[in-house]
């Protein structure tokens, strides 16, 4: 029997703007077991992160609210905790890689004593041999070297491993890594990726992957949820959605990511561009660059109808 570890249900976000408040995710729904990594997929602005971010309420309240939803981790409903018991949860029980590492680390202090400060503020105990460990665990040659540098000393490649170090040291739950490999080289890539499939493998942590990349979504993921203009589009395996897209934006994506992969000289590109949250309106955000669109696409927001066990919002499989 799955043990289920978190399940986000019908989650709304909205940011502030001068002209009022404007929702930039209107529909999230995620469920994660225990031991399993799944890939938030979609092009830039589709909502992945801000809902990524939004289980552990980390945007400000000056900046955005959540709407609506729940979110349960472990038995508790994330969305109800005091900020005093959510900094118990981050990152102690849930930790969060942010897409820059070389950004995200303090310039100003060593590496060994950032790594050590993580297991001092949650009261968590701590040794130098246990940071050593840690750095060794996610592939840091001469580790006892580097305990001691600073970030500015250190490659892309390594910040963004003291990075998923930082982050896994606790020995979470569930770690959120926001496009892991985006910062870094691409022959660098799959070290990476190995570093977090070794993690999974060894202690299994459950792991989301934000990304906008199939090839990463593939090498890494378990099960994926694509999302389109601030929605949940379609939900399945890797292998369900590889062989089988149901969701029109879906199947256009894994062309794109097919035509890139082969090296064709004409490389196939999705025409037009997702809308930006100004632009939504009650219908399929897809609708205008869908090439199989009906009438009825324009009209309202499709619902997320389940078809053999996965999940896809789109009107044409309301028709069968």
């Amino acid at each position: 029997m799955k043990n289920k570890l978190i399940e986000v249900t019908d989650l709304k976000v909205s940011f502030f703007h001068e002209t009022g408040k404007v929702q930039v995710v209107r529909g999230f729904d995620m469920s994660l077991d225990s031991g399993e990594i799944i890939g938030i997929l979609g092009e830039s602005g589709s909502g992945k992160t801000v809902s990524a971010t939004s289980i552990l309420k980390l945007e400000e309240d000056d900046v955005g609210i959540i709407d609506s939803g729940e979110v349960i981790f472990k038995g508790m409903h994330l969305l109800d905790l005091s900020e005093t018991e959510l900094r118990k949860i981050r990152g102690n029980r849930i930790s969060y890689i942010f897409q820059n590492a070389s950004s995200a680390l303090n310039p100003f202090k060593r590496i060994g004593k950032q790594l050590t400060e993580v297991l001092k503020n949650h009261k968590l105990a701590y040794s130098k041999e246990l940071v050593l460990q840690t750095l060794v665990e996610v592939g840091i040659e001469d580790a006892d070297t580097v305990y001691d540098m600073y970030p500015f000393q250190l490659s892309g490649g390594q910040n963004q491993r003291i990075m998923i170090a930082q982050c896994i040291i606790s020995r979470p739950d569930l770690l959120i890594a926001d496009e892991p490999t985006s910062s870094i080289d691409a022959s660098l890539r799959k070290i990476v990726l190995d570093v977090l499939k070794e993690i999974n493998r060894k202690t299994r942590m459950s792991i989301i992957i934000i990304t906008h990349d199939f090839d990463v979504a593939k090498y890494l993921c378990d099960r994926l949820v694509i999302m389109y203009g601030g929605l949940v589009v379609e939900e399945g395996t890797i292998d369900e959605i590889f062989a089988d897209p149901l969701h029109p934006y879906t199947k256009e994506l894994i062309i794109c990511a097919g035509s890139l992969t082969r090296g064709d000289d004409i490389v196939y590109t999705l025409e037009g561009s997702p809308p930006s949250p100004f632009q939504f309106r009650d219908e399929c955000p897809f609708a205008n660059r869908c090439k199989v669109s009906l009438p009825e696409c324009s009209s309202e927001i499709p619902r997320t109808l389940e078809i053999a066990g996965r999940k896809v919002r789109c009107v044409r499989y309301e028709k069968r």
